[in-house]
């Protein structure tokens, strides 16, 4: 789901994987340092997941979340992913303690929004709620556990990075950071060739007209139609490298033709203007996202973590912290424990 968290993209990157093959005599799913994860835990967050029909959705759009049989069963994968929040929750609040991190109000207000975006389905999909709305749609305690991994994730970011999620910490970012920290007016120019980029340059250094030479040339009908403008936003909210780009070129001055989705832009920069205090603050975590993961591997290397064999094995190999679920097909059906107890046991 920053990272959701790209608030769904992003918690499915640290989501880790688990199956459901052999018994393990023992109340907990895992444990981290000591900590229990207890299988009614487990239990209780697959149920607040499904309870919630577009979240349901947005799940169940990316790989399978329930089985069939005589009982109601969850996909092996999907069961991995939420005791993987679980697990992951409890790395994160014991990195977050042992650098005496507190959570601010600003803190809680950047993760609502990105997880708010992360849960927005991809254009043409089904689930056609909103982030905000399928957000809003989730019980209080696993819409808590979302906003808790994002909010502990950003602190992390901003402390790798030297900041703080305050106003003061942030206007500090701002003032050192503008090419990333501020909104940037951009437009630009599609083409196919490299050489016709290269040509549509020289053209404008010399003193072309940007705008006459995107409405005459760009294969982006959209912007070209507008003298080549995109809009405004965040350096970092812009796709692929235009967002270095973007954040490294000077105002009114024609970027060098870069390689993208499999053509050729120009991009110039018509105007920078102060961000928001949440837009800041999304720069500010964005530039050391990952640095934050690195630093939570770390911190999953040097925690104590048991995986009950039920789920897989922990690892920490591959550059990411993981539980290696036993070999098997990787939709291994899991009995839905609520069958058998009651419940609760473009640019840009």
């Amino acid at each position: 789901m920053k990272r959701i968290l790209t608030p769904i993209a992003l918690l499915l990157v640290l989501a880790l994987a688990v199956s459901a093959c052999g018994v393990t005599a023992t109340s907990d799913a895992a444990r981290v340092n000591g900590a229990s994860v207890t299988i009614a835990q487990l239990n209780q967050t697959i149920h607040d997941a499904t309870s919630s029909a577009p979240f349901d959705c947005l799940l169940s759009s990316q790989s399978a979340v329930a089985g069939a049989g005589v009982h109601q069963t969850y996909s092996a994968k999907f069961v991995a992913q939420q005791l993987g929040l679980l697990v992951q929750q409890e790395v994160l609040n014991r990195e977050v303690a042992r650098l005496h991190l507190a959570s601010t109000p600003l803190a809680t207000q950047l993760a609502e929004g990105q997880l708010a975006s992360g849960l927005t389905g991809a254009t043409g999909s089904s689930c056609s709620s909103t982030g905000a709305t399928v957000l809003a749609a989730l019980s209080p305690t696993y819409r808590n556990l979302l906003l808790g991994l994002q909010r502990d994730q950003d602190l992390l970011s901003a402390y790798v990075e030297g900041g703080t999620l305050t106003p003061a910490g942030v206007a500090a970012f701002a003032a050192a950071h503008p090419s990333v920290a501020d909104q940037a007016c951009v437009s630009v120019i599609l083409v196919a060739k490299r050489a016709t980029a290269l040509s549509l340059e020289a053209r404008l250094r010399t003193g072309s007209s940007f705008s006459a030479l995107a409405k005459a040339n760009s294969l982006d009908a959209t912007t070209a139609a507008n003298g080549g403008a995109v809009g405004c936003d965040y350096p970092g909210q812009f796709a692929g490298a235009l967002a270095t780009v973007i954040g490294s070129i000077g105002l009114n001055q024609p970027s060098a033709p870069s390689l993208f989705n499999s053509q050729y832009v120009i991009v110039e920069v018509t105007q920078r203007q102060a961000g928001s205090s949440s837009g800041a603050g999304l720069a500010l975590v964005s530039a050391a996202a990952n640095a934050e993961i690195a630093l939570v591997n770390a911190a999953g290397h040097a925690d104590s973590v048991w995986i009950n064999s039920t789920y897989g094995t922990w690892s920490t190999t591959g550059g990411q912290n993981q539980v290696v679920s036993p070999a098997g097909p990787l939709n291994t059906l899991v009995l839905n424990p609520a069958s058998l107890t009651p419940t609760g046991d473009t640019y840009k």
